[in-house]
């Protein structure tokens, strides 16, 4: 097979699952890692196509990070849905830590457990608990991020070491079968640190998260315990989960 052959027959592998890696390059088409770089620069002279951390994606398939506000405003339903099946998961007494994130917000709104201590960098997270008798919240310090209303920074990633978590209810910016992305370079460091304090990482994400691809790779699939969201999750990111045994929860509106 000539290389404009096998080029042709990435691409049609790419319009299907938006994404390749060089493994799967050289396993496809039994070519070696150097032919399968090659390949990679080729057909990133396509503007249709980029280069990705260790292979080639779609240029559809790095979805731009709406502002904060506007992505507060959509799935509003079911992020909603999602949010009360996390909240459902938290027992009394516990102490929990909940990520900047408008699902993880929608936690605050329906949390009834009793006596729950609760960590987080979230302004809007901190507004929604202070009105609540039931629990006691410490907001971790930092530089405000105004854009998305959240503290970050060293002294942020620093106070993790503080605590130790029941459990921690994280977002993601994309979804895929090499693991959890998100937008900005710091999440990569803070991500890595929170898990190490948590006896179960709980990640929340609706269906538009999956097969989306960012610039920061913070997690791999088995970093988490349990996943929660609202569609069929895809073959290739499911049998990933099964395989490090994530609990998959799905939440719709007819079990409410």
């Amino acid at each position: 097979m000539n290389q404009d052959e096998r080029l042709i027959r990435i691409l049609n592998y790419l319009e299907t699952h938006k994404t390749m890696n060089i493994k799967q390059m050289c396993e496809m088409y039994t070519i070696s890692r150097d032919t399968a770089r090659r390949d990679i620069v080729k057909l990133s002279q396509n503007k249709a196509v980029v280069r990705t951390y260790g292979g080639v994606a779609l240029a559809t398939f790095q979805k731009k990070i709406e502002n904060y506000q506007v992505r507060s405003q959509t799935e509003l339903e079911t992020k909603e849905l999602i949010g009360m099946e996390a909240a459902n998961l938290i027992a009394d007494n516990e102490m929990i830590y909940l990520d900047v994130s408008t699902t993880v917000n929608f936690i605050a709104r329906h949390l009834q457990s009793k006596n729950v201590t609760i960590v987080t960098n979230s302004i809007d997270s901190a507004y929604l608990l202070a009105q609540s008798e039931d629990t006691t919240i410490h907001f971790l310090g930092g530089v405000l991020n105004k854009s998305t209303r959240h503290v970050t920074g060293y002294s942020t990633t620093e106070k993790l070491k503080d605590y130790h978590f029941n459990k921690v209810f994280i977002s993601a910016v994309g979804i895929t079968e090499d693991g959890i992305y998100y937008g900005f370079v710091e999440d990569i460091h803070f991500k890595r640190e929170l898990i190490k304090h948590a006896d179960q990482v709980i990640l929340l994400a609706d269906h538009t998260k999956f097969h989306q691809r960012q610039n920061y790779k913070a997690l791999t699939l088995e970093s988490i315990d349990t996943f929660i969201t609202n569609q069929e999750v895809p073959s290739d990111i499911n049998n990933i989960m099964m395989k490090h045994g994530v609990e998959v929860i799905m939440a719709n509106q007819d079990e409410k």
